[in-house]
């Protein structure tokens, strides 16, 4: 399973205390999955469903809800392992449409924002949005999460509804859709709290974790790889230096702190600076070993510009 369908689930257990967020929480699902249709003997109200859990839950809420009963309520297939269910005009009248609020433009459903008053109503509206459009991008690869609506005016909602817990929400026009989404992996957290799925929340964090972790670890071991190969680049330059007056030059007549560190940069090719400089007696710091090193390195450029002037001149 994904970890949009674990964390729907999760969802689908949660049923709340109370009526007024009931009904919010029914209102946020029909906002983006519910849509008024003309028949010929009137208008009945569609609610789209995607899968059996999510059909057995909404069904239980307009019990737990309304007086519309069971066998009131058709059942149709839609599309493949898509299902709708038809309310008929006169419950929606009298059962639905005072109690969760609701509204119509353009056979799209709307909701009064009185139903999204108290802060736990708009907790368990933003529950009920996510179940009927929302996914999350699997957190091992990135993080995103984003619910599909119908209208740019209930788009909004959502991210106000959204911003007022844990700011970061935008919105974006996809197709003929509306995408309020979220790629902030605090604020991705937080909102997995704000409705309730606790448990995805903590697989989340968890995921975040190790993610960060391996990130972090990659950082220092491409540092460590870059100062590796800085080192040795830096010592292969020495180490042509010292071979360059070596060959030129009697090793007895350079000074003696310049032999000594030509030797031990000779013996120990591999050493980073501070570690040359504990082979010495007294230590040298790397200031010291550095100094040594430059003076090598600019006996070695004059002697290959002499080299230079010599050549032109036989030339």
């Amino acid at each position: 399973m994904s970890f949009s369908s674990d964390l729907k689930i999760e969802l689908l257990d949660i049923i709340p205390k109370n009526i007024h967020c009931r009904y919010a929480l029914l209102a946020g699902f029909m906002s983006i999955n519910a849509r008024l249709i003309t028949t010929e003997i009137g208008t009945d109200f569609a609610v789209r469903v995607e899968s059996d859990e999510v059909e057995d839950f909404i069904l239980k809420l307009i019990r737990m809800t309304t007086e519309i009963a069971d066998e009131d309520i058709v059942r149709e297939n839609e599309k493949s392992h898509h299902r709708k269910l038809i309310i008929k005009e006169a419950d929606f009248e009298k059962e639905l449409r005072p109690r969760l609020k609701l509204g119509s433009e353009n056979n799209r459903v709307t909701v009064n924002d009185i139903i999204t008053e108290r802060s736990c109503c708009k907790k368990s509206y933003l529950r009920g949005a996510f179940l009927a459009g929302g996914s999350i991008s699997n957190p091992e690869k990135s993080y995103h999460v984003e619910i599909s609506v119908p209208t740019r005016t209930e788009a909004v909602k959502l991210q106000g509804i959204l911003n007022s817990f844990s700011p970061g929400a935008k919105v974006i026009s996809r197709k003929d859709r509306f995408i309020v989404y979220i790629k902030d992996a605090e604020t991705i957290s937080n909102t997995f709290g704000i409705i309730g799925a606790s448990k995805s929340m903590m697989e989340f964090e968890n995921i975040r974790i190790l993610k960060d972790l391996r990130n972090s670890i990659n950082r220092e071991v491409n540092c460590d790889t870059a100062n590796m190969a800085k080192t040795a680049n830096a010592a292969a330059k020495q180490i042509d230096d010292i071979n360059y007056c070596l060959s030129h030059i009697n090793p007895e007549d350079m000074p003696e702190a310049l032999r000594e560190m030509a030797e031990v940069r000779l013996k120990y090719p591999y050493l980073s600076l501070k570690e040359l400089g504990d082979k010495f007696t007294p230590p040298l710091g790397k200031s010291g070993i550095n100094h040594r090193l430059k003076k090598i390195s600019d006996m070695a450029d004059k002697l290959r510009k002499s080299d230079g002037i010599l050549k032109e001149k036989k030339l």
